[in-house]
């Protein structure tokens, strides 16, 4: 079993994921995202920190990724419509049944990792077996998107 490492308000139980990253699960209110077919409404979130952060810029950290993370939930419609209106050339569908609904109808928020502590990558599951990532900057902009295989 893994160590919870902190407890926050939001993120609720934060765990070490690996030497770098901390792990923490949120509920995404099904107003702005539907729960998962069983009913879940969960999604990860992975975090980007030193095996040494500790004290006051542990606690910054995790408020700084909490905002970061609310913030881009409030603006998902245009993170959903800048990763539609960018798909990266190597975008496939494994399952060509599924291709046939458009791409934004089969965007589903899958989780959220912060990269550094002012930039974010948002991951979508699309019905197929990648995943389609779009990258925002500090100020929650969508900078570019990519298929993470």
């Amino acid at each position: 079993m893994v160590e919870v490492v902190a407890r926050h308000s939001w993120l609720g139980e934060v765990r070490r994921y690996d030497e770098n990253q901390l792990l923490a699960t949120i509920d995404i209110d099904p107003a702005v995202r539907p729960a998962r077919l069983n009913g879940q409404t969960d999604a990860e979130v992975l975090i980007a920190a030193g095996p040494a952060l500790d004290g006051y810029a542990f606690d910054a950290l995790l408020t700084q990724a909490a905002e970061g993370i609310r913030a881009a939930l409030a603006d998902l419609e245009s993170i959903k419509s800048f990763a539609v209106a960018h798909v990266p050339s190597e975008l496939h569908y494994d399952y060509p049944e599924v291709s046939k609904t458009p791409l934004e109808e089969r965007l589903f928020l899958e989780g959220f990792t912060v990269t550094a502590s002012t930039e974010m990558e948002v991951s979508f599951d699309f019905g197929d077996s990648d995943t389609l990532v779009v990258r925002l900057d500090a100020h929650g902009r969508s900078r570019g998107a990519y298929v993470d295989r």
